[in-house]
């Protein structure tokens, strides 16, 4: 949780905004996203950030107070960075539409459900905005006749918004058909119309209601792919039907039929998988969440005792805990029952207790490297956790998220090694 010296300063700017009882959790869960409690304080983002709380300058000379009566309003001290942060989330909203509040600090659904998570970590929070309890991802191939027309990078975003925004294999489709419709996936739009429109052709009222992050850097760019795929899927998203949102976004019956029409010249097969997606995470160090005993089977004798003598990692504690929620694990290593160095020569993570080797889940060993089987199930669900509980290292017989950092290596055939660095 937040170190207790800043609990206080948290506490004292939700008071001086009157940002109600979740105020200093929010207040904490941002400032651990945003410098990890100030630890990062001297970092500027590459979009020029800066501060405690990471504030754009420009906002900051709107919103930046004084938190600590010394007559200056400075963003690299604590109490005025986080009781400008509550005057900023005041301003937006809070404590009546901390959802809007939360997504006006940084436009992104995906960084309002982290802030969310987090703090129900940190605190009892009865109305915290809650997601459903699977998410399903896609990996998709179109009809073979369109697949040269579609470029991977863009794929990749029509499943990512599809998945996030729960529009299902269909919305794959749909989202391709629309981008070809309206930029031909953005070779029929010079730069001055992507930077207007996007290549989904979001108008700029569209844009100001939907626009999001796509991509995770922080910006939401109309020019970029991913953010504009990922605005139109929340347009999509945000009415009762696909079909509702395609004439929401332009009022024309022809619209609408030629882009479903498509979809379905375009539809080709997806692999869907289905991830336990449990809604507030565990923070490291926190007994919120204990790792369920009954759902754990620990071979080793000695990897037992180095978890109730306190040897492993909270982050390794933390994950173990997630997962025994809702799956039965098989650990086959921990910290003394494995080596110090590994195949490479390096040394070990186990060695510090940063690592776990699981051999089986939910009663299947993890030899079975089926894409649908148990093993395969929780390794994807590992590349999805947030940062902080999402480990450094996932290796298992084959790579389980494409480009991230997961990889595959052939002596872990057998087993699933997730670790973190130090």
């Amino acid at each position: 949780g937040p170190p207790r010296n800043l609990i206080r300063i948290h506490t004292l700017a939700t008071k001086a905004v009157a940002a109600g009882t979740r105020g200093p959790q929010i207040l904490a869960a941002i400032n651990k996203i945003e410098t990890d409690f100030g630890r990062l304080n001297q970092v500027t983002s590459y979009a020029g950030a800066i501060g405690w709380m990471q504030f754009m300058p420009a906002t900051w000379d709107s919103y930046g107070i004084d938190g600590d009566g010394d007559g200056k309003d400075d963003p690299y001290n604590p109490r005025d960075a986080i009781h400008s942060a509550a005057n900023y989330l005041s301003a937006a909203g809070a404590p009546g539409q901390w959802y809007d509040a939360i997504w006006a600090y940084n436009h992104a659904d995906w960084y309002v459900q982290d802030v969310l998570d987090k703090a129900a970590c940190y605190g009892a929070l009865e109305d915290t905005t809650e997601v459903d309890d699977t998410i399903a991802t896609y990996v998709c191939k179109p009809d073979q006749g369109r697949a040269r027309e579609i470029p991977n990078y863009y794929m990749r975003g029509f499943e990512d918004a599809a998945s996030r925004y729960e529009l299902g294999r269909r919305g794959v489709w749909v989202l391709a058909a629309v981008a070809r419709m309206e930029s031909d996936y953005g070779r029929g739009m010079n730069r001055t119309e992507r930077a207007d429109t996007g290549v989904m052709g979001m108008s700029r009222e569209e844009w100001k209601r939907y626009g999001v992050d796509g991509d995770g850097d922080g910006l939401v760019r109309r020019s970029q792919p991913w953010d504009a795929i990922a605005s139109f899927a929340r347009l999509l998203w945000s009415e009762p039907s696909i079909e509702t949102g395609l004439f929401e976004h332009n009022h024309a019956a022809w619209y609408v039929e030629a882009a479903m029409a498509d979809a379905k010249l375009i539809a080709g097969e997806c692999d869907t998988s289905k991830a336990t997606w449990n809604i507030a995470y565990p923070a490291a160090g926190t007994a919120v969440t204990q790792i369920n005993w009954g759902n754990l089977q620990i071979l080793n004798p000695s990897a037992r005792a180095d978890i109730q003598n306190g040897l492993i990692d909270p982050r390794v504690i933390n994950l173990l805990a997630i997962l025994t929620q809702n799956h039965t694990l098989l650990v086959s290593s921990l910290r003394s029952d494995h080596g110090m160095m590994t195949s490479s020569g390096n040394v070990s993570n186990h060695y510090y207790g940063r690592a776990v080797d699981i051999a089986a889940v939910d009663g299947v060993s993890c030899t079975d490297m089926s894409p649908e089987g148990p093993c395969a199930t929780v390794g994807r669900l590992l590349t999805l956790l947030p940062d902080g509980a999402k480990p450094d290292e996932l290796i298992y017989g084959f790579d389980l998220d494409g480009d991230g950092p997961a990889f595959a290596m052939a002596d872990h055939r057998d087993h699933i090694h997730a670790g973190f660095g130090p």
